[in-house]
């Protein structure tokens, strides 16, 4: 018995190291980058760009991005690339816009001579794109802090100052007066219209994934159509086949229908014109109809009254008349 529970132990211990070791290279196949070599590249910030989003070089996926962390003031990007793509000391990398809904990918170009140092590119070598909510925010911000009746006042001036020079400066300096004055009158507009312009990038920004389901719903709905469109293409086909045939079947048969179709109007014309006697006479069935059906309501037998002209004593005369006396 001892024998046979420690044959037991050892199986489930065997089976616990099997589960584990199963989850360890499950964790390193997920984890640990095979066939690729693993960079960093130092940006000023991470522009939206995420985990997961492709590294393309020349336009060809050859990686992803690892990790996003903050080294110092800077923006730390781990990616990877395969192993048969070469980064030199001078390669530079920057993050891009891959469509209007944001998504981005990290472009990298390699460039100079042998290895790339510390596996890193430092920040001189990387560009990250213009962030629009970024520019409508600091424009609003700069927009309200301008005096627009100082500034129309001060070109004003300006224009009274040179009213002296010659005749195309002078209508230069009154435009500009011109628009400066539509400037501080329209201000508080501009600064609305930026407001509003930076709200509507947020709410798209917010709403990137539903907008991409959507596109791709729609993408499906189109890929549906063009299968169909040559099951449509033939049908079309098959009706103006049906067509031709049709009309070659009137026109041959056009010496059998045409009397046909005269004396249907004429059959037509007679029934109108007797739609009176028939009305007539179905008003009379009707009559009759009526009649009979109170004579035989009253048993299996019709009751029917016939008049006579002769008196009921010539009649009780007559012999057999069955008169009482």
């Amino acid at each position: 018995m001892t024998g046979i529970r420690t044959d037991h132990r050892a199986i489930g211990v065997a089976g616990v190291v099997g589960v584990v070791v199963m989850g360890l290279l499950v964790l390193a196949i997920s984890v640990i980058p095979f066939g690729k070599n693993s960079y960093s590249a130092m940006v000023q910030h991470s522009a939206g760009l995420r985990v997961g989003e492709e590294v393309q070089i020349a336009g060809v996926g050859v990686g992803k991005v690892r990790g996003i962390s903050l080294d110092g003031h800077h923006v730390k990007v781990d990616f990877t690339v395969k192993k048969s793509v070469r980064l030199g000391s001078r390669t530079t990398a920057a993050i891009k816009v891959a469509t209007l809904l944001g998504t981005h990918y990290l472009e990298v170009k390699p460039a100079g001579q042998g290895s790339l140092p510390h596996d890193s590119i430092p920040l001189a070598q990387t560009s990250v794109p213009y962030n629009l909510q970024d520019v409508i925010e600091g424009s609003t911000q700069a927009l309200n802090e301008l005096d627009g009746a100082k500034i129309n006042q001060s070109m004003q001036v300006l224009a009274d100052t040179l009213r002296g020079t010659p005749e195309e400066a002078r209508q230069a300096i009154d435009g500009v007066s011109r628009l400066s004055d539509i400037a501080a009158k329209r201000s508080d507009q501009m600064r609305e219209l930026l407001a509003s312009t930076s709200k509507v990038t947020g709410d798209l920004a917010a709403n990137s994934a539903q907008i991409i389901d959507l596109m791709k719903q729609s993408t499906l709905v189109l890929n549906e159509l063009t299968s169909r469109r040559q099951v449509i293409d033939e049908m079309l086909v098959d009706s103006r086949k049906l067509a031709t045939e049709i009309s070659g079947v009137l026109r041959d048969n056009d010496a059998e229908l045409d009397p046909l179709m005269r004396n249907f109007t004429v059959t037509l014309n007679i029934l109108k014109t007797q739609k009176k006697n028939l009305t007539a006479s179905i008003d009379g069935l009707s009559t009759m109809a009526t009649y009979f059906a109170n004579a035989t309501g009253n048993g299996p037998w019709v009751d029917l009254h016939v008049p006579v002209a002769l008196g009921d004593n010539i009649t009780c005369g007559a012999p057999n008349s069955g008169c009482q006396r």
